[in-house]
């Protein structure tokens, strides 16, 4: 039997994507999740067992210890897998009482606690010289005049780390375009004790957002690349990819490269870049070190990331493979796509047109349909029937 994986995480479609592309080479998942009735990838066909944990934003320790003793079950060590931020940062913060049970990439000196905390990736890029929008860091005992006359307008006030911020103002980023709107707001994260980054906002559609996908292997070497081309978000501006296309891109290839290699990061890793129309340069936005909500584009486009991954890990690596060609693949998700591109039309950021015309273009790699597992889809749409009849319902109750 081959060596399993235990994923943690399975209510999004990262952990879809990474379940089927394992399933599909045989490999056992152990899908783990705190909360099943939304995790609707543990519906797959290919989890091999789903487990119940402690939820990971309230007890991080106790969900610690629970991949202690689940580790002792297995008759070997399975591969660990991170779908979202929170997991990636225990896989860190509690590397050395995993690593005995489970296998990794290993990244030093607490290197991705540094990275997802955004506040961290800023003076990580100030130190090794790479190229981000203008960033100022803002906690409780920041002066603000210092802030607020030393920022670009327009700006994004993003978190450090997105959950605290998120139960806050209720979305990952603020936009301001103003003075006194950003002072407002900051005294609002002030009053929280949150930290927070203001940042410069680069200039350009959301199209001009590309990203650079890598996998460094045991001994540090770069055996797998990718780029790709977003070209629509949701939430828009400042949202994850609905609609992505890949585009061999050899600048990015490059760049990405030399950042991943400078921070001496190992295992896969995805950075987002924007490049700013005025002046032609790919800025950094941030870096996921964890899987990625593309999977399925990179497997439809032959560089099974996951699999990668998997192979390197457990001692039977794939042949290096570097994608220098453009390929007929888009990565879709039907649903989010259809609400941003009803944003996109109503602020008149794009037309009918310019939206049906790449969707018409690319073959899709589908964020939730699959030919051969389909129960997923019923679990995603069961989802949102609820969420849509729930809020209907406090509509309907409000005006009443």
């Amino acid at each position: 039997m081959q060596t399993p994986v235990v994923m943690l995480g399975a209510n999004f479609y990262t952990a879809l994507g990474a379940i089927r592309t394992l399933g599909r080479h045989g490999i056992p998942v152990y899908a783990l999740d705190y909360h099943f009735p939304t995790a609707y990838a543990l519906s797959s066909r290919y989890v091999t067992e789903k487990i119940k944990c402690p939820n990971v934003n309230t007890d991080e320790a106790g969900l610690a210890r629970f991949l202690v003793e689940l580790g002792k079950s297995f008759e070997e060590r399975p591969v660990l897998m991170a779908t979202a931020d929170n997991y990636a940062l225990l896989i860190s913060r509690y590397a050395e009482q995993l690593n005995a049970y489970y296998i990794f990439p290993d990244n030093s000196g607490h290197l991705l606690e540094k990275i997802i905390d955004k506040s961290g990736l800023a003076q990580l890029a100030k130190e090794q010289n790479l190229l981000i929008p203008q960033t100022l860091i803002v906690d409780s005992s920041t002066r603000l005049p210092g802030v607020l006359n030393n920022i670009s307008y327009p700006a994004i006030i993003k978190p450090a780390l997105s959950h605290k911020f998120v139960s806050l103002f209720r979305q990952k980023c603020l936009r301001v375009n103003d003075r006194d709107n950003l002072e407002k707001a900051l005294k609002t994260v002030q009053s929280s004790n949150l930290e927070v980054m203001v940042q410069q906002i680069i200039p350009g559609f959301d199209d001009q957002m590309y990203v650079f996908d890598v996998y460094i292997n045991t001994e540090g070497r770069p055996t797998h690349t990718f780029t790709g081309q977003k070209l629509r978000q949701f939430p828009i501006n400042f949202g994850s990819s609905t609609l992505t296309r890949q585009v061999y891109v050899p600048e990015l290839t490059e760049l990405g490269l030399e950042y991943m290699q400078k921070l001496g990061y190992r295992g896969y890793g995805e950075i987002e870049f924007k490049k700013n129309p005025d002046d032609g340069r790919f800025y950094m936005i941030e870096i996921n070190a964890r899987l990625s909500t593309l999977n399925i584009l990179f497997d439809k486009c032959g560089v099974e990331f996951t699999y990668i991954m998997y192979k390197d890990l457990v001692g039977d690596p794939l042949p290096d493979y570097h994608l220098a060609e453009n390929k007929p693949w888009v990565f879709w998700h039907a649903y989010e796509d259809f609400l941003s591109s009803t944003a996109y039309l109503r602020q008149k950021q794009l037309s009918l047109k310019e939206i049906v015309r790449p969707w018409l273009r690319y073959h899709k790699a589908h964020a939730i349909w699959a030919a051969d597992d389909i129960k997923p889809l019923f679990a995603f749409a069961r989802l949102i029937f609820g969420k849509v009849t729930s809020k209907l319902y406090r509509l309907i109750t409000r005006k009443s």
